[in-house]
């Protein structure tokens, strides 16, 4: 068995050598076997022969092992980076991509009189409100394509996606339909919002759009904003300036990232109960040792990242504000969704949140009993 095969490999004429790290005692062994040559980076090994009688050639799990894989890597992907640089070859992810938190949602800008709506992907319009009605409106289109530009260190800086609407109300002046450009670009800050309109001729409209998401991209992104992360909240950015919902019976609870909660009952589209739980405090923990936590009165032992929303409206019963703790929890799934919300004591909640944007996270990698292996490679005959 490989237990078996650990005690081979220890016997060897190499011995036991004083750099070898020991292994812990829970050290889980297996033997793996190859049908090529044993690499030749590999030189700490032990020849051993199995029950048929074949000869291996078994590379210790030892310090050395490690050192030379970790060696040979690093020459491995220097001569990658070598042979990227002599064909031009960069693979970054399409600027579009990076939009895709905004998938669903809608933005308004008042400009006086009019205001103007853009939601994404599906239509941009023009309206005048009275009395919470729309007294006056008009489509400036509906979305037909986009253009997303391969982005090079050249254009990195001006670099914008832009989406395509037409098929709008029709202009009295032209008589052809109105029409939008969309002009999405990096800008600073922490919100997605249109930053102006221009009609750039008889009813053709060009909104500029101004979303920090785009800012992530590899080659936009500036020093400071591609550091390495190291805290859990900085896994969270694709979050910002998005809205959850989740019906429990006759409530429904909307949770703004960074933002609110709320609770309210609607009844032919109009809310006829709401509460607000909370607005987001911050983070609870800023020690970067002491962001994930487990709930130990729960059964549920899973790791989660809290985040906590307090100054909600006044409790009846406690004659304190609202208050709700957001738990943050890994997704094997790929989907942003409240799994959950309860009202842990009274006027006091925890909603739990499950995402794939934390699994990346050292603090949410699964701790396993530490294993290793015995890798045999077949001796030539």
């Amino acid at each position: 068995g490989a237990a078996g095969a650990a005690g081979a490999a220890g016997a060897g004429d190499e011995g036991t050598r004083e750099d070898d790290l020991e292994p812990p005692a829970n050290t889980q062994y297996t033997v793996i076997t190859h049908n090529m040559p044993r690499p030749v980076h590999r030189t700490d090994f032990v020849t051993m022969r199995d029950k048929a009688g074949r000869d291996f050639e078994c590379v210790l799990p030892s310090a050395m092992t490690a050192s030379q894989d970790i060696a040979e890597a690093s020459k491995v992907e220097a001569e990658e980076v070598v042979k990227a640089e002599e064909e031009k070859v960069v693979e970054v992810p399409p600027l579009d991509s990076f939009l895709a938190p905004l998938a669903g949602r809608c933005f308004l800008r008042n400009e006086g009189y009019w205001s103007f709506e853009v939601c994404h992907r599906k239509k941009v319009r023009q309206f005048h409100e009275e009395g919470k009605r729309a007294s006056l409106e008009y489509s400036l289109g509906d979305f037909i394509k986009q253009e997303s530009p391969t982005v090079t260190p050249e254009t990195a800086r001006t670099a914008v996606v832009s989406h395509m609407y037409d098929g709008g109300t029709q202009c009295d002046e032209t008589k052809t339909p109105r029409n939008t450009v969309v002009e999405y670009r990096c800008g600073p800050g922490k919100e997605n919002h249109i930053e102006k309109i221009k009609e750039v001729s008889t009813c053709a409209y060009l909104i500029t759009f101004i979303s920090p998401l785009l800012c992530h991209h590899p080659l936009i992104a500036p020093a400071s904003a591609t550091r390495a992360k190291s805290k859990v909240a900085d896994y969270l950015f694709g979050l910002v300036g998005t809205c959850f919902y989740r019906v429990e019976g006759w409530w429904t609870y909307e949770f703004c990232f960074q933002k609110h909660l709320k609770q309210f009952h609607q009844e032919n589209n109009v809310n006829t109960a709401e509460f607000l739980l909370g607005m987001y405090s911050g983070d609870q923990a800023t020690d970067a040792g002491k962001e994930v936590q487990i709930d130990e009165a729960s059964k549920d032992d899973t790791a989660y990242f809290p985040q906590l929303y307090s100054k909600g409206t006044n409790c009846d019963v406690t004659e304190e504000p609202r208050q709700v703790e957001v738990q943050f929890k890994c997704a094997t799934d790929s989907l942003n969704v409240i799994a959950s919300i309860k009202e842990r004591s009274t006027c006091k909640y925890v909603l739990v949140f499950y995402t794939p944007l934390i699994c990346s996270h050292p603090s949410f990698q699964r701790k396993q009993d530490p294993m290793r292996n015995i890798e045999c490679y077949p001796v030539k005959s």
